[in-house]
């Protein structure tokens, strides 16, 4: 059904609960599973408190950190390619979706900052109104149930 999945992460625990289903479903259909973290480059940190340098490489350990946490859930057996890269979340995604002919991307309903999806809008949103491929979301944890 599925030959190659792609895994949004952010390494929240929501996006650490669709890494779990990326992974079974990466399994059960024996896909290539794609995880992909995004630096945000649309928020500024341009002043003497906050050396900008220094946040992007805060970011990309923090990305590399959580790829390498759904490196170790998938294990040896299945088959994972992994990206960091930088620019407008969705937009990334969505290119990443197009280079490598994705057939499902799964993301977590909200990332690890409310505040920043109140400033940004929500990337998984951005993606689902893309309608490029089809999207798996997985709820966050810890949302009270209505």
């Amino acid at each position: 059904m599925y030959d190659r999945i792609l895994l949004a992460t952010d390494g929240s625990p929501t996006a650490d609960r669709a890494a779990t289903h990326a992974v079974a479903l990466a399994r059960q259909s024996g896909a290539d599973l794609h995880v992909v973290y995004v630096i945000e480059t649309r928020t500024a940190y341009d002043n003497a408190i906050v050396d900008p340098e220094t946040v992007r490489e805060n970011f990309r350990t923090e990305g590399e950190t959580a790829l390498g946490t759904v490196e170790d859930r998938a294990g040896p057996e299945l088959a994972v390619a992994t990206a960091i890269r930088e620019g407008v979340p969705h937009e990334e995604l969505l290119a990443y979706v197009d280079d490598h002919d994705i057939d499902l991307v799964v993301m977590g309903s909200k990332g690890g900052s409310a505040f920043k999806t109140v400033l940004l809008g929500s990337v998984t949103e951005a993606v689902l109104d893309a309608e490029t491929v089809p999207v798996l979301v997985v709820d966050d944890p810890d949302r009270p149930s209505e």
